[in-house]
């Protein structure tokens, strides 16, 4: 994602790096299963920045290139080789993360970038019960299991049991988005769900001009009304692009993730 809004007081800063195209999967000590196409960079993406070990013959013999930028790995195969181990080592915390990678001639890999989160067990969320979990991680872990049921594959979708979904009877978003582009956007309420008194609901943003946009959301707004204030109003955003193709083209749409302490269609009502 290409940043974060200022609201209520609070920073949301690059929760995580989703993108619609990308494969989700989660490291539970089962090594994470990877198939290069030769000749094809795939991204492997992080939580942060980590140190790659790659075993030395594939290094030496040049089969395959490990670079690291930020907190994504890039990954060549210029040759087929079997299933080997590489180990990643998360600076941030210290943990590992194995992989057993092939490489395999074109047709029969992917170059789909490969998003890696790391299960943990979860912390209480403060609600004057004397929880110990800070405000802002909360705001985090809200957002990121909202986008992992959004965008992740069913069997990596599920949050934890005290992750619940909420219905919204709101599905035209599009009076939001207080902005001379609004007529060439389109926003529609996709889910939402809620975590210890924050509630995540998920937007998605479509470009239905034939012309490209770029979808600022700064003016992401509530409507004007008696609820507008500070219960009501937007914690924080979190977005995928901002970078909006012309309608029929890849990359048309965006998903947004705003996070309220009341229930969306309480924090938007007139």
């Amino acid at each position: 994602m290409k940043g974060a809004m200022q609201s209520s007081g609070l920073w949301l800063c690059a929760l995580w790096a989703c993108a619609g195209s990308a494969e989700t999967v989660e490291w539970e000590r089962t090594p994470i299963q990877v198939t290069l196409a030769v000749g094809a960079e795939r991204e492997i993406r992080f939580e942060g920045p980590a140190t790659v070990g790659v075993p030395a013959d594939l290094v030496e013999t040049g089969r395959f290139r490990a670079e690291f930028a930020n907190d994504t790995a890039y990954w060549l195969a210029t040759e087929p080789f079997g299933a080997r181990r590489v180990k990643v080592r998360l600076e941030r915390t210290g943990e590992f993360v194995l992989f057993d990678v092939r490489a395999v001639p074109g047709a029969g890999g992917t170059a789909e970038p490969l998003v890696v989160t790391v299960a943990r067990p979860e912390q209480g969320v403060p609600d004057g019960g004397g929880g110990s979990e800070d405000p802002r991680s909360a705001l985090v872990a809200l957002v990121r299991h909202a986008a992992r049921l959004d965008l992740a594959p069913p069997r990596l979708a599920a949050g934890p049991a005290d992750v619940v979904a909420v219905e919204t009877a709101r599905a035209d978003a599009t009076a939001l988005y207080r902005h001379p582009d609004a007529a060439r956007l389109r926003l529609v309420v996709r889910g939402q769900v809620s975590r210890g008194g924050l509630f995540a609901t998920t937007l998605e943003a479509e470009n239905v001009s034939g012309w490209p946009l770029e979808f600022d959301v700064r003016h992401l707004r509530q409507e004007t009304g008696r609820r507008l204030g500070t219960e009501a109003g937007f914690v924080a955003v979190a977005w995928t692009r901002s970078s909006l193709a012309p309608a029929g083209e890849p990359g048309v749409a965006a998903r947004l993730y705003v996070v309220t302490r009341v229930p969306f269609d309480l924090a938007v009502a007139e």
